[in-house]
């Protein structure tokens, strides 16, 4: 891209006008080759004074430090002194002096005032000087050059362009004609190229320029996780109100002061976007890296971070464009008639928790459970995935499973009577909007039935073409509670009397007595009979725990390892498995409506 300013532009002046470096101020050359080098920008003093020398890469400032005078009072037998301010041209002092070099800050009346006494310069101005006269005898530097963070992007093309590479196997075969021949044609390619920058500039060589005119108004909105976004800048300037700011900011009256028109912009807009992703070893990612956090992002290595450094000024030339015409440029990865909404639908970009929902879903990061298993006590809370892990062989959470307990289904109760299990409703039916499938296990007493068969009728809040929930999704068990269902009378007899650590045996047909009398709609009999005879409260959890203990003992002998697979919790948990691992979550708007409108979550009416 060849220069776009005019030859009466000065850059320096311009910046220092309009305080153009609050949010990104110049480095100095030292810290200016330690931010370039963290992006793999292979560069030293050495090398920015040979490119200055060439006129190919100049530092943005240069600044020489005057000399000054501090009286100073020793304290301490003279190891230490106090700093009494500095002295005056006209001023006397018989005390200590302390000779330093003054200091300089990028603000506006200091900076201006520095530029006007010629202390500050722009190093195109001028004739080239060696670096080496920078440092006084001392060898403490009294001249200083100064970087836009945005010349990396220049430096970085400058050296992709002007770097040979050799390799060793080869050259060991070359004899000393034809490598005399090689480096003669490097050469030559040098100085061409060389010339050809010093005529036209490197790729890009104004997007570092512009990238600093508007810095303070769009570097912000660019340090983003796409929720939030961070505004630092200079601590010369803590009172500055960067919301002020924007709301005064012209990008229209910006350009034309530079005499910009906005298709100059897209150029350098489309140059960077496609640099930033050539060089990042992450843009496969591009889209779930932009919703990192910014401090997770800054500590990326070399390429990887060049690439943020770049997607920043990228970012921001696709910001100013859109300020300036109202139309939206491609991103990085955008191109060829192809945009972002084509594949994940219509509006989707707009709803950033939809977006990153979707891309956690393609990229296998999102950690909501694909089934919720609903449970009313403690005893089935614990020992479900005690029984996936020693059964199945797998934690509940690699499973995707996650257990709530209710601790009893009134808990769910709702506020109005004519709609008693409202919030039961409303619980089941917004997370099977959200794609996790509710599953219900309860005990057959109370109103569970007509629980289940008012949910599987009743129309979805969200999606009025399907039911709240299925009825496969909602288990009660067949002979009223978890333990007559799975166990038989002698084992459920035999762990109870465990329990009661030799101050009772309960027998056969004592459960199946109780067994008959729950049927009958009598209640927890098994808790009765207990108190009864032991004269204290049955611990469910605990009998569960025995009961269990025993059924998992079983599965791994080879007698009984088969009655294990058939006993109808072992089956539950089998099918719950098989639905966490077929509930796919959509990657795009369009599959997400399918899903939901399909009879997946609930029946079609």
């Amino acid at each position: 891209m060849d220069n776009i300013f005019n030859s009466k532009f000065r850059f320096l002046d311009y910046i220092i006008a309009n305080e153009m470096f609050i949010v990104c101020p110049p480095k100095s050359t030292d810290r200016f080759v330690d931010f370039c080098k963290k992006r793999g920008i292979n560069t030293s003093r050495k090398q920015l004074e040979k490119l200055e020398k060439l006129g190919v890469l100049f530092p943005v400032a240069r600044v020489e430090y005057p000399k000054i005078s501090k009286k100073i009072e020793y304290i301490d037998d003279g190891t230490r002194y106090n700093d009494l301010g500095i002295l005056l041209p006209d001023e006397t002092w018989n005390g200590a002096i302390k000779e330093e070099y003054s200091h300089f800050w990028f603000k506006k009346d200091y900076a201006k005032e520095w530029r006007e006494e010629g202390l500050l310069w722009d190093p195109a101005e001028r004739s080239f000087q060696d670096w080496d006269k920078f440092k006084d005898e001392n060898g403490r530097t009294f001249i200083e050059s100064f970087y836009s963070i945005f010349q990396c992007y220049a430096l970085f093309n400058l050296n992709k362009i002007t770097t040979v590479s050799l390799q060793y196997e080869n050259i060991v075969t070359y004899t000393n004609e034809i490598l005399m021949e090689l480096m003669g044609n490097i050469r030559k390619s040098a100085e061409q190229t060389i010339k050809a920058i010093q005529e036209k500039g490197v790729r890009g060589n104004n997007a570092p320029f512009i990238s600093q005119i508007i810095s303070n108004r769009f570097y912000p909105k660019t340090q983003t996780d796409r929720r939030t976004f961070n505004i630092s800048k200079s601590s010369l300037y803590h009172d500055w109100d960067w919301v002020k700011y924007c709301s005064e900011w012209d990008s229209k009256a910006t350009l034309n002061e530079l005499s910009i028109e906005p298709n100059m912009i897209k150029n350098a807009q489309e140059l960077l976007a496609l640099d930033a992703s050539n060089c990042d070893p992450l843009q496969q990612w591009y889209d779930l890296v932009n919703f990192v956090s910014v401090s997770k992002k800054r500590k990326l290595k070399e390429n990887a971070l060049l690439a943020q450094t770049i997607y920043s000024m990228e970012m921001m030339m696709r910001l100013l464009y859109e300020d300036l015409t109202g139309t939206g440029l491609n991103q990085p990865h955008e191109g060829m008639g192809w945009k972002v909404e084509d594949y994940y639908g219509d509006d989707v970009l707009n709803d950033d928790l939809m977006f990153l929902e979707f891309l956690s879903n393609e990229y296998h990061l999102n950690p909501k459970p694909s089934v919720i298993i609903i449970v009313e006590g403690d005893g089935e809370e614990e020992q479900f995935p005690r029984l996936l892990k020693e059964l199945f062989g797998f934690s509940i959470t690699k499973l995707g499973l996650e257990i709530r307990n209710v601790k009893g289904i009134g808990n769910f109760e709702g506020k109005k009577r004519q709609d008693p299990y409202g919030a039961f409703e409303k619980y089941i039916d917004d997370y099977h909007r959200r794609g996790t499938i509710v599953f219900v296990i309860l005990d057959r007493e109370g109103n569970v039935e007509k629980i289940r068969n008012k949910l599987i009728k009743k129309k979805s809040e969200f999606f009025s073409n399907r039911t709240v929930t299925k009825q496969e999704y909602f288990h009660i068990w067949d002979k009223d509670t978890i333990e007559f269902d799975n166990f038989a009378y002698e084992e459920i007899a035999r762990a109870m009397t465990e329990l009661t650590e030799g101050n009772y045996t309960f027998s056969k047909n004592e459960i199946e007595t109780c067994y008959v009398e729950t049927k009958r709609g009598k209640g927890n009999m098994l808790g009765e009979i207990y108190k009864k005879k032991l004269d204290y409260d049955l611990n469910k959890p605990k009998l569960l725990d025995i009961l269990f203990s025993q059924l998992i003992a079983d599965s791994k002998n080879e007698r009984t390892r088969a009655d294990v697979k058939n006993r109808p919790v072992v089956k539950l948990l089998d099918k719950i498995i098989l639905l966490a691992l077929r509930n796919h979550q959509p990657v795009t708007h369009e599959i997400y409506l399918k899903n939901q409108q399909s009879d997946y979550f609930g029946d079609l009416f």
